[in-house]
Order: structure tokens, then C-alpha cells, then sequence
């Protein structure tokens, strides 16, 4: 009992001097493992303690769970993200996918993902500033997986304020303001329609309205 109490005791505790607001908890076994402030203020420990392995499970869970949650909160603070997209950047950063979900649950609760207000501000984009086509729109959202009850009525609504046709119609004026009307111009131009997901329904009554050099 002795030897399990010795392994299991707070040898030290100092704070990192390149890492401000986290610290080095070396126990007498030689095992170092680092904690942040929040993590250490919500549980302090102290120099001499002993840790029974449950203890130390906890620490640590709650440790790694803060690191999580940390991640997410600078990936959200650049932009808003989707469920699936913050869990397929948590996974490239090697957290487990126990754990990853457990967090977005929270978030989820709190509203700070939402994906209905992440696909409405996503396909605005696309659609007001990107003047991008229903097919490209929904390949941009195919890596977020939004269910199908929730992004339809968004795309449907967006394209009934913003007709494809007026969109197609805007991108020709302003990109024939500086190109010639020639046969290469035109296949050009609706090679670029169909890449910004355009179909050629959309596409042909635009197009056969301008007088080419044909």
C-alpha cells in the first residue's frame, strides 16, 4: 500500500515559463503531465498530495476535455463552422471520437455551433456573393453533412430571391464589359457557368442574347 500511495504523490507543481496560465505536475514516480489554470483552479492541488488512480483519471480527463474545448474556440474564432466540419478538425488534431462528440453536445446546447445558422450564412455566401449555381452549391456543402430537412428550404428560398437566370445574367455583363464577342470567348464563358454550377437551362438564354462574331 505504501509504494502505491509514494507513486501516486504531487512531487511538484510549477508554472510553465513559455506556455503562461498552464502547469508542471511532476509526481514522486517520475510521471509529468501538464494542467491549465481552469483545470488546476477547479481541483487545486497541492505539493505532498496523494492521488488515488480514480483522482488522477479525472484530472486528467478533465484536462484533455479543456484542451478540446480550447481548439474548438480558436477554430471558431476565425468563422462559424459546422458540427461535422469543427469534428473533422478536432480528428486531425488526434482526439478521439468519444470525446470530440461529447464536446460538440455541449456546444450544440449552448448554441455555440448551430447548423442551421451555419448552412443559412454559408449558402448566402455562395449564392448573394459567390453568385454560385444550385450544383456547385451543394458540393460545397457536401463535406458538412447538413440534413436534407434543413438545407432545402434554406437553397430553395435563397434561389427564389436570386432566380439562376439573373445570376447567370450578371456574371455574362460583367465578364463581357472586357472580352470580345468571339466563338472562343463564348465557349470560355459558358465552360465558366457550368463550373460555378449552372446547368445549361440557365445558362442558354443569356447566352443566345448576346450577339457573338460568329
Amino acid at each position: 500500500m505504501r509504494q502505491w500511495k509514494l507513486i501516486l504523490k504531487i512531487q511538484s507543481i510549477e508554472p510553465q515559463k513559455r506556455r503562461k496560465n498552464r502547469f508542471t505536475i511532476i509526481l514522486e514516480s517520475g510521471d509529468v503531465f501538464g494542467l491549465s489554470e481552469d483545470v488546476f483552479l477547479s481541483m487545486p492541488l497541492k505539493v505532498g498530495q496523494k492521488l488515488d488512480s480514480k483522482e488522477l483519471e479525472m484530472i486528467k480527463s478533465l484536462e484533455l476535455k479543456t484542451r478540446i474545448k480550447d481548439q474548438a474556440f480558436i477554430l471558431l474564432s476565425y468563422r462559424q463552422r459546422s458540427r461535422s466540419e469543427l469534428s473533422q478538425r478536432l480528428k486531425e488534431k488526434g482526439h478521439g471520437q468519444k470525446v470530440i462528440e461529447s464536446l460538440l453536445d455541449e456546444f450544440e446546447s449552448k448554441g455555440y455551433i448551430n447548423d442551421s445558422d451555419f448552412a443559412s450564412m454559408y449558402a448566402t455566401h455562395l449564392v448573394e456573393k459567390k453568385m454560385t449555381g444550385k450544383i456547385a452549391v451543394r458540393n460545397k456543402f457536401y463535406p458538412h453533412n447538413i440534413p436534407d430537412h434543413i438545407l432545402n428550404p434554406i437553397i430553395e428560398k435563397l434561389y427564389l430571391s436570386n432566380p439562376p437566370l439573373d445570376l447567370v445574367k450578371s456574371i455574362i455583363d460583367k465578364k463581357m464589359q472586357m472580352r470580345k464577342r468571339t466563338p472562343k470567348e463564348k465557349t470560355r464563358l459558358v465552360n465558366l457557368l457550368k463550373r460555378k454550377g449552372f446547368v445549361w437551362d440557365e445558362i442558354e438564354p443569356a447566352i443566345n442574347n448576346i450577339d457573338w462574331n460568329e
